[in-house]
């Protein structure tokens, strides 16, 4: 049986449910170590810096057409602006990262138990360790094979995304 599990589908499902978890996990202990209040600050933060990007762009553009020195004067205004905006949000960024020691020992804890190995010490055999691919993806000239880490790393991405969206981490603008 161990040998069906190192080949697709099995294992393109397995390594998809692994990344999934792993990825909904994260997201639910990201949304309750960050408060709502913080959140919704950043999300703010973003829209602001957003709105302030666009106008300084028009303004820029406008000043360099007609030649305008005022309107220069301000695009320089709102480049310092964006500036302490841009930091104020690193600062509120960084806030975040205190959940960073307890993802990434999940993080291990799978690979572990994906790989057998961790740091490069063996400590058992994997099935989904080998030459062969574990996925197989469409692709231009026919298909795309996929070892276990490619697979895992975009399947983490995407999942990634979706329950950070789900739960309102990210601070994508609207």
């Amino acid at each position: 049986m161990s040998a069906d599990l190192a080949q697709p589908p099995y294992a393109t499902i397995i390594i998809l449910v692994f990344s999934l978890a792993m990825a909904f996990l994260s997201s639910l202990i990201n949304s309750r170590f960050t408060p709502r209040e913080h959140r919704e600050k950043l999300k703010a933060l973003q829209n602001r810096i957003a709105a302030l990007k666009r106008e300084k762009d028009d303004n820029l553009k406008n000043a360099k057409g007609t030649g305008d020195k005022k309107l220069l004067k301000r695009v320089r205004k709102q480049e310092k602006q964006l500036l302490q905006l841009q930091s104020q949000m690193a600062s509120l960024s960084l806030r975040q990262m205190r959940v960073l020691p307890i993802t990434m020992t999940m993080f291990f804890l799978v690979w572990l138990l994906l790989t057998g190995s961790i740091l490069g010490i063996k400590l058992f055999e994997s099935p989904f360790i080998g030459s062969g691919p574990v996925a197989y993806l469409p692709w231009i000239s026919g298909k795309l094979d996929l070892n276990l880490f490619y697979w895992y790393l975009l399947c983490s991405f995407l999942a990634g995304t979706l329950f950070s969206r789900i739960f309102g981490l990210t601070g994508g603008t609207e």
